[in-house]
């Protein structure tokens, strides 16, 4: 995981998505805190506790006067702004909205993603609906981030891969995880492979950029 992270800066992608992997800030860099979570199973699913009303209505709370982009109720569009390639398989996709609001994302959540793939026989559309973590800051405004793995096989990847700026995505949510809190706990081990590394990479983040957070991660 830290070779991970290490690298991701070092990707050229386009100016607006430079925010999206931010460097370690100064305040955090003196820190000691070993990241070593370990890849062990290639392909596993993130893991959601389905409890979208609970995260939002929290997060509702706490934002009160602060504009929320997500709903858990209801699926909304979110237009792709730009794309940048990552890997020879791997995209990042960045889907922008009102730039006054938040997404209203806690750590850790997920949102719930759907595209049209077809008609059912009694044409009605069939979906393929995959739950993402976005990689972006909780707290930026006006857009979130998604890395995306592409398989030749997957419905929702295939789906990403021919999306274009200006077209628009399904999403509905959040989907509360973990209910994170600085310092809950002393040390976290992690281990993780395939999708649910993003959730792992979203705590993280916001133990770095927490200097009065001293959970170290393993």
């Amino acid at each position: 995981m830290a070779l991970f992270l290490r690298r991701i800066p070092r990707v050229a992608v386009p100016l607006g998505f430079r925010n999206a992997f931010k460097e370690i800030p100064n305040s955090c860099r003196g820190r000691r805190i070993p990241l070593g979570a370990a890849a062990a199973a290639s392909g596993a699913a993130a893991f959601c506790f389905f409890s979208p009303m609970v995260a939002y209505l929290d997060s509702q709370n706490k934002e009160d006067s602060e504009k929320v982009a997500l709903n858990p109720e209801k699926w909304l569009e979110f237009k792709l702004q730009e794309t940048a390639r990552v890997s020879h398989n791997t995209n990042l996709y960045r889907f922008s909205f009102d730039p006054t609001a938040k997404l209203g994302l806690d750590v850790a959540s997920c949102i719930i993603t759907r595209a049209a793939i077809g008609e059912e026989s009694e044409g009605r559309k069939k979906y393929v609906i995959r739950p993402y973590t976005p990689i972006s800051d909780p707290e930026s405004k006006g857009y979130f981030d998604l890395l995306v793995k592409l398989y030749p096989e997957g419905k929702m990847s295939q789906h990403f891969a021919q999306l274009k700026p200006g077209d628009v995505l399904e999403v509905k949510g959040p989907i509360e995880k973990l209910r994170y809190s600085p310092n809950m706990k002393k040390k976290l081990g992690m281990v993780a492979g395939g999708t649910g590394i993003t959730p792992m990479v979203q705590v993280i983040k916001a133990i770095l950029k927490n200097p009065d957070d001293k959970t170290q991660d393993s």
